[in-house]
């Protein structure tokens, strides 16, 4: 009987028979301090550092205020009437292009071209330093829509127009 064949234990086949414990060399025992148990200790280090999270939280709650707008109005639209600024790339993109380029060809190509990158870039390393056109690609999106966050949430004054934000603002704090 080869190798290749199954063996037969009862009336059962038997691809391939594993030993309960690998070898002697190739096995590594764990030692007692490498080893966190679950509960207590792991969740209580998550719990204290989530109510440390909610205590800085609530003290910069506190501590700053963060008021409201006036009560709106339907009849006053305020100029410049922005987005918020993590739409202001989106909202640049719809002033200046045709709204299905802008809101859905743009974006769209964006994440495309962002999850096709694994399979354009077939470099088998995984070190940023040697992934050289994934990383290039990445930093080109990305500053793009950063570029396109700050023009249109602090260069666009009234009736859209350019403003630099050192003589007047416009933007939201």
């Amino acid at each position: 009987m080869s190798d290749d064949e199954p063996t037969i234990i009862g009336n059962k086949r038997v691809l391939g028979i594993v030993p309960s414990r690998p070898p002697v060399g190739e096995r590594k025992d764990p030692r007692a301090d490498d080893q966190v148990m679950v509960w207590p200790h792991l969740l209580v280090r998550h719990a204290v550092v989530a109510v440390a999270v909610l205590l800085v939280v609530l003290v910069l709650a506190v501590l700053f205020d963060a008021p409201l707008r006036e009560i709106a109005n339907p009849t006053v639209t305020p100029n410049p009437e922005k987005a918020p600024w993590y739409f202001a790339a989106l909202q640049e993109l719809l002033a200046n292009f045709h709204p299905v380029v802008a809101g859905v060809l743009v974006p769209g190509g964006i994440v495309l071209g962002l999850l096709a990158l694994p399979y354009i870039d077939r470099n088998p390393a995984t070190a940023p330093s040697r992934r050289k056109v994934a990383v290039a690609t990445f930093t080109f999106f990305l500053v793009a829509w950063i570029a396109l966050t700050i023009v249109g949430f602090a260069f666009r004054g009234p009736s859209w127009s350019w403003v630099w934000p050192w003589q007047e603002w416009y933007g939201e704090l």
